[in-house]
C-alpha cells in the first residue's frame, strides 16, 4: 500500500531525485534507513514515491540496486546509498542520501550527524539516556513487525520534527551572539532578545548563573540554574510593584519567573524591554516613586 504524505513545503532548497517512483529499504529499518527515506521524501520530491522492503543486503527482485533510475535503494543492496561496503566506511546511509540531495541544509547536516554517531555506536555517552529516538524506532518496530511501511509513516513526522529542532537550535545560536552580559548578586546573567527567545542550554554552558529572554510575541522570562542558590521572589516582588499590570508567575521553585509561554499565555504582557528587566534583576528601580533601594534583597 502506498500513502502519500502531505507536508511538501520546506524552507530548504533541495535536488530533485530524477523520475524516482519507489524507495527501498530493509526490512525492521533502524533509524539510518528511515532516516535516509525521509530525506528522499521531504528533500527529494518524493512524496509519492511508494516504499518497499526487502531483507537487508538484498534488492527488489534481486536487481543490480541501482540498475533503474526509477528505483533507490537505501541502507541496503550494496548501492549508491549503501553505506555496507569498502569505500562508504563511517558513514552511514542518510548522510550519503543527504549529500546528493541536500549538501547546503546546515539542519539537516547537524540532524544526518547525530543518526550517523548513533548508527556507528559513537555518540558522546549521556546522549542517549533516557527513551530516545532508536527506542522510539524499536518501539515502533514492536507494534509493526511485520509492517516496515507503518513504522516509515510513523516516523516521518517525528523526523519533521526533529529537522525544526535543529533550524531552532541554529537560529538560538545565532541570536546568542549578540548576547547581552550583565552581573547578578549571583554571579553572571545572559540576556537574549529574539524570535525564538532564549536558550538556558546555550547560557549555562558560557557559565551563566540565570538568563532572561523576550521573544517576538513579547513573551519574557528568567530562569537559574536549578542547583544554584537563586531565589527571584524579590525580583517577582519588584516587577508586581514596577510592571503590575503583567502577568508574571513566578515557579514554586522560586528559580523561574515567566510572564507568557506555550503552556499559558499571558492575559497581559509586560510593557518592559529586555534592558528593563536586566535593570530590575539587579535591583534597581525604575520610576522615581520606587526609588527605594531593592539590591540587598537580592542577596
Amino acid at each position: 500500500m502506498c500513502r502519500t504524505y502531505t507536508r511538501q513545503v520546506w524552507k530548504a532548497s533541495f535536488v530533485a531525485v530524477e523520475q524516482l517512483t519507489t524507495i527501498v529499504g530493509h526490512l525492521a529499518p533502524d533509524l539510518d534507513c528511515l532516516t535516509a527515506i525521509w530525506i528522499l521524501v521531504r528533500f527529494g520530491g518524493a512524496g509519492n514515491a511508494a516504499l518497499q522492503f526487502v531483507p537487508a543486503g538484498q534488492t527488489l527482485h534481486n536487481r543490480p540496486p541501482d540498475e533503474d533510475p526509477h528505483i533507490i535503494h537505501v541502507d541496503t543492496g550494496g548501492g549508491r546509498f549503501d553505506h555496507h561496503r569498502p569505500d562508504a566506511q563511517g558513514l552511514c546511509a542518510a548522510e550519503l542520501v543527504r549529500r546528493s540531495v541536500a549538501p547546503d541544509d546546515e539542519a539537516l547536516a547537524r540532524l544526518v550527524e547525530q543518526v550517523n554517531q548513533i548508527d556507528h555506536a559513537s555518540a558522546p555517552r549521556g546522549s542517549q539516556g533516557f527513551f530516545n529516538v532508536n527506542a522510539l524506532v524499536s518501539g515502533y518496530n514492536l507494534l509493526f513487525p511485520n509492517r516496515p511501511h507503518h513504522v516509515a509513516y510513523a516516523m516521518l513526522p517525528n523526523l519533521d520534527a526533529w529537522y525544526e529542532h535543529e533550524q531552532r537550535q541554529i537560529r538560538l545560536e545565532k541570536a546568542f551572539a549578540r548576547r547581552v552580559e550583565f552581573e547578578t548578586p549571583w554571579g553572571l546573567g545572559i540576556a537574549l532578545d529574539g524570535d525564538d527567545g532564549g536558550s538556558s542550554k546555550l547560557a549555562y554552558r558560557h557559565g551563566a548563573v540565570l538568563y532572561a529572554y523576550r521573544n517576538e510575541q513579547g513573551w519574557m522570562g528568567i530562569a537559574a540554574r536549578s542547583r544554584s542558590n537563586v531565589d527571584l521572589s524579590p525580583v517577582y516582588h519588584d516587577l508586581r510593584i514596577i510592571d503590575r499590570d503583567a502577568d508574571w508567575y513566578l515557579h514554586p521553585g522560586k528559580r523561574m519567573l515567566l510572564c507568557g509561554t506555550p503552556k499559558a499565555p499571558p492575559r497581559s504582557l509586560s510593557r518592559l524591554t529586555l534592558a528593563e528587566l536586566v535593570r530590575v534583576i539587579q535591583g534597581e528601580a525604575l520610576f522615581m516613586e520606587h526609588a527605594a533601594p531593592v539590591v540587598n534583597r537580592r542577596k
